[in-house]
């Protein structure tokens, strides 16, 4: 009985929030989802290589990144509202571009060190790869929402995306791509 005045309490709720415009239509959803994946795709990723590829995925400072849609976006195109993963460093994100120097740079907060060019390129090309392997495994997903099948898709994440499978941002990028396995609670 509980659980169905919950219930009912939520779907109350939510007609309201819709009925006064504050919360994006399903049709509207569908469309920013489209918006970001049209941008992102995993196929759109294995396009790009080089700087291009760093810059696209990694130059917080451009406004057409992805770690920028992930933490910043906020527009008519694209609004908030898919879950923050806003705080704390950029180093969340592995790399970061100073925005003092120019210089590409990784570690911790206490312990950041400059990385060439290079080596930030090959952090991007290994993100892209492990993003695209796990939207893979997405995709593949059965259509049975067990704990157990959750629980071994965890697993394939881990061993197939270790650097964003367990991130506030990789799991941000693979709910953007999978609002319907995935959530937007990205703790």
């Amino acid at each position: 009985m509980l659980e169905e005045t919950v219930r009912n309490h939520l779907k109350h709720q939510y007609a309201l929030l819709l009925e006064k415009g504050q919360l994006p239509t399903r049709e509207k959803l569908r469309e920013y989802y489209a918006t970001f994946r049209g941008r992102f795709a995993p196929e759109k990723l294995l396009q790009l290589d080089g700087e291009e590829l760093l810059n696209t995925i990694h130059a917080h400072g451009n406004r057409d990144s992805l770690v920028y849609w992930l933490e910043f976006k906020n527009d008519e195109e694209f609004p908030e509202g898919f879950g923050s993963i806003a705080g704390g460093s950029a180093l969340k994100f592995g790399i970061y571009r100073r925005k003092e120097t120019g210089a590409w740079t990784t570690g911790s907060p206490t312990d950041q060190k400059e990385i060439s060019v290079a080596d930030a390129i090959k952090v991007a090309r290994s993100h892209r790869d492990q993003l695209v392997a796990g939207a893979k495994l997405l995709e593949n997903l059965n259509s049975d929402p067990s704990d157990d099948n959750y629980a071994k898709l965890q697993e394939r994440m881990d061993d197939d995306a270790p650097d964003v499978s367990n991130s506030a941002w990789g799991h941000k990028y693979f709910s953007l791509m999978y609002p319907d396995k995935l959530d937007d609670f990205h703790a």
